[in-house]
């Protein structure tokens, strides 16, 4: 009789992978250790149900709770051989996954797992934290909104004011970008009061003082600053261009064009290339910190600087403006003709002249001048061939004519020179945080802005949500920043043994075998072991069951040896028997 033979085929990718490293970094036993199931629970842990689910989005590049399901019941032998326990029917399903949701939505449990998170992977791996960067995005979908609930309008980062929104508060460490801590807001909330309260977390997180955080404007608020340097810490942070602070930039900026900062500027540079220039001096600050009870005065040093890139941009949307309000102010007096509006007053000419001036913010760069044309028409009075007795009357017509437009040099020039200019303030001594170095380090906050671009599009995709309640929502948040710090930190230690190997991975781009980077991204780095088709065949009979793993690719055994791994995370799954 002939034997049966059962053939199954899983593509497995870098789920062995993935799933190798979040068992490294013990997430499955940190969240069992927070998130413990209930009594009643059968089957994997809620550690493991989170782990999976984060492969899953990190694989797949997909949050979507319905899917998770038939992508485990594609890998079922897979992962049974990888967890060592079996996957029961329905394990991956929508109740099920809204359950641990729900539970991720805990606030007590995740802000002390976030501390844990971060502890365990500083003890498995040394990550330094020279500051702090602390900022805020917004995320949108299609709900409706209520009066206490997280999905709200307001003022959209993400260019839709029209779809509700809720707020994310972040903090990540410098230079690595990787996330510390994030607070999930109203969306119609203000930026100012949220960073206090993350700002005291991180410090409880990091359990360090001396720290430098750095933050936009909204974080400039006098009783933010003061907090911080009550407790020890630096602030490093932009002035917003409001209120009194408004007309004071503005005398700053004179003294440094014209006044007696002009021939005491300093440049900044790096590595031989200007970056700005600029000047600095300080002044004393006294208010009071409510979470101390009591007044605290410190001295911080204002420092106005000029971005050449900045500079050069303003330059260039200037140049953009003068052409367009030039081009506008043509199109005021057309020939006349039938359908073209002339000006018959110079009142009304001037009224359209200065609001086009205004409108293209070219206010005193444009001079323009006009004319007065009078014409004279005599015709005929009534119908029928004209006569020496028939009666005629003579047409009066008035119109104004632009006839010149000249730029003022002088004044296009003074604004250029007045623009680029930026205020910003710290409390850190000069001897730690000097001119450059603070025009370096507020630029290093685009590591958050990074990670905020990862977390809203590919490969983590947070919107538009898919998820409709308070608690879902903000577990689903949750959830997708637990795997956008593991996807910072597989592409910080991918970046740092690439260094240490001296050698830079290829394969990374498709059709671009020979190419190379020496910044790849873990966005890269996944797809291209996406595209190797690394696979498992088995092969069942009544004598046993034999496997075989595609072989690996060289850019898989580096990955594996970057994270720390060996390639028994893929090898194990083809075990033999008989």
């Amino acid at each position: 009789m002939d034997a049966t033979l059962e053939l199954t085929h899983e593509r497995v990718d870098d789920v062995p992978m993935l799933l190798g490293f979040l068992s490294q970094l013990r997430l499955p036993e940190i969240l069992d250790r927070h998130f413990p199931p209930h009594p009643l629970h059968q089957g994997l842990s809620n550690g493991w149900l989170i782990s999976v689910w984060i492969v899953y989005i990190l694989s797949q590049a997909d949050h979507r709770k319905s899917h998770v399901q038939a992508w485990v019941e594609s890998l079922g032998r897979t992962f049974e051989s990888l967890l060592g326990q079996t996957i029961r029917p329905g394990e991956f399903n929508d109740d099920r996954l809204t359950l641990v949701l729900r539970r991720l939505s805990d606030l007590q449990a995740w802000q002390v797992l976030e501390a844990d998170l971060w502890s365990a992977h500083c003890d498995v791996y040394a990550l330094p934290v020279e500051r702090v960067r602390l900022d805020a995005t917004t995320s949108y979908g299609s709900h409706a909104t209520d009066d206490d609930g997280l999905m709200q309008l307001g003022h959209s980062k993400d260019h839709r004011p029209d779809l509700p929104q809720f707020k994310l508060m972040a903090a990540a460490a410098e230079p690595t970008g990787l996330l510390l801590a994030a607070d999930v807001s109203p969306g119609n909330a203000a930026d100012d009061p949220l960073y206090l309260p993350l700002y005291r977390r991180v410090r409880k997180l990091l359990g360090q003082t001396g720290l430098l955080y750095t933050g936009d404007c909204k974080m400039a608020a006098l009783e933010t600053r003061a907090e911080i340097a009550a407790t020890g810490d630096y602030y490093l942070t932009r002035l917003p261009l409001t209120g009194t602070v408004q007309a004071q930039f503005a005398g700053w900026v004179e003294a440094a064009v014209t006044g007696e900062q002009a021939t005491q500027l300093t440049d900044v540079r790096r590595d031989g290339a200007l970056l700005g220039t600029g000047y600095e001096f300080t002044r004393s600050q006294t208010t009071l910190v409510e979470s101390l009870t009591k007044e605290h005065t410190w001295t911080e040093r204002v420092q106005i600087l000029r971005s050449e890139s900045l500079a050069q941009s303003q330059a260039t949307a200037l140049e953009r403006r003068l052409a367009k309000a030039e081009a506008a102010l043509r199109g005021l007096t057309p020939p006349p003709g039938p359908g073209r509006t002339q000006f018959t007053t110079a009142s009304e000419l001037d009224q359209a002249i200065a609001t086009i001036l205004a409108e293209h913010d070219v206010e005193g760069l444009l001079e323009v001048s006009h004319e007065c044309q009078e014409t004279t028409r005599t015709h005929y009075v009534g119908r029928g061939r004209g006569g020496p007795n028939r009666l005629q009357t003579t047409e009066h017509s008035v119109r104004y004519q632009i006839t010149t437009i000249v730029r003022n040099t002088e004044a296009i020039a003074a604004r250029r020179a007045r623009q680029g200019w930026q205020a910003q303030v710290t409390n850190a001594p000069e001897t730690r945080l000097g001119l450059t170095d603070s025009l370096e380090a507020y630029r290093g906050g685009c590591c958050l802005g990074r990670g905020f671009h990862l977390l809203k599009d590919q490969p983590l995709g947070i919107r538009p949500l898919y998820v409709r309640r308070d608690d879902q929502i903000q577990g689903l948040t949750h959830l997708v920043t637990l795997a956008l710090r593991i996807l910072l930190l597989f592409e910080v230690l991918v970046r740092r043994g690439q260094d240490q190997d001296g050698e830079e991975l290829k394969g990374l781009y498709p059709g671009q075998a020979k190419r190379t980077t020496d910044r790849p991204t873990a966005k890269r780095v996944l797809e291209a072991i996406s595209r190797a088709r690394i696979s498992v065949i088995r092969v069942e009979s009544e004598h046993g069951c034999r496997g075989h793993l595609t072989a690996l690719p060289v850019l898989v055994k580096k990955v594996l040896r970057y994270l720390g791994l060996s390639e028994e995370v893929y090898t194990r799954l083809v075990i033999n028997s008989s």
